[in-house]
């Protein structure tokens, strides 16, 4: 995640297809901050046209925080969701 201007955030993302030919490729989302003052961190939203290759328009919605990041995906065939979680501190 990396901010740009006026609570857009890039989201950089990298995606694995399996399907009859696989391939990788990487593509960065920008995504709206829509409430930051949420008690469960930032509330965003976003889309981004992969192309037809991959997909068409994919749009997302979720929430951040400093430990949590979690977003809903949808286009026209495919849906689901990223959930990450950063590693409490060794000590």
């Amino acid at each position: 995640m990396t901010p740009l201007t006026n609570g857009v955030y890039a989201a950089r993302f990298h995606a694995r297809y399996k399907k009859v030919i696989p391939f990788t490729f990487s593509y960065t989302v920008p995504l709206t901050v829509t409430n930051s003052s949420s008690s469960e961190g930032f509330q965003f939203q976003g889309s981004a046209n992969l192309g037809w290759y991959a997909g068409g328009l994919y749009t997302y919605k979720g929430t951040a925080s400093l430990t949590n990041f979690f977003s809903t995906y949808d286009s026209k065939y495919d849906r689901g969701t990223f959930q990450m979680t950063r590693p409490s501190a060794t000590k």
